[in-house]
């Protein structure tokens, strides 16, 4: 059986003046790095995939410190393309899902960040196999695909306003499911 681990990325440090792509984790990300690395399913896991921003890679740095493991970065897992800063970044969320095929003020449309989402898991992932595999991506990638996943489309604001930074969630592949649902670290900010 194919388990894939999903795990959001740790806790980063906002800088309104910088494209989000190049955030580095905050303190309270590299705790939540550290405690994600001491969680027992790294010993089984075969691969790491993360996606192309410096925040994916950072929070399992930990791991990769202590462990050998195969990282691959595949640009099918980074966030949704979005062209810079937003003020009122809740709202644009909550229109960003209650509009999954067009996009919102030049974002990505929903519908399709989430069809690259699964060619990448496509991509990399054999789902009759016995790989373990986690994978470290972002909060609206990932709220799309738990959507998916639970037959919930359009995804939810609200429980993408739950989902924890440096959270972690297991899918069975074969089916595919959600085998456990998403549970941070440690205690994690609210997004938005």
């Amino acid at each position: 059986m194919t388990l894939l681990y999903l795990i959001t990325h740790a806790h980063t440090q906002v800088e309104p003046a910088l494209d989000a792509v190049h955030w580095r984790l905050s303190s309270t990300g590299q705790a939540q790095a550290e405690a994600l690395a001491a969680l027992p399913f790294w010993r089984d896991i075969d691969r790491i995939l993360v996606s192309h921003e410096a925040k994916t890679r950072l929070t399992i740095a930990p791991v990769v410190a202590k462990r050998r493991i195969q990282i691959v970065a595949g640009g099918q897992f980074d966030e949704v393309a979005r062209p810079g800063w937003v003020e009122e970044y809740s709202a644009r969320v909550q229109d960003f899902f209650a509009t999954p095929d067009r996009s919102v003020g030049g974002w990505e449309p929903a519908a399709h960040a989430l069809q690259r989402f699964l060619a990448g898991i496509t991509l990399y992932v054999t789902p009759c196999g016995a790989e373990q595999i986690a994978l470290v991506s972002h909060g609206l990638v990932l709220s799309l695909y738990r959507a998916h996943l639970l037959g919930q489309w359009p995804a939810d604001f609200d429980a993408w306003r739950q989902l924890g930074f440096a959270a972690v969630a297991c899918v069975d592949l074969r089916t595919p499911a959600l085998v456990e649902d998403f549970k941070p670290v440690t205690n994690s900010p609210l997004r938005g």
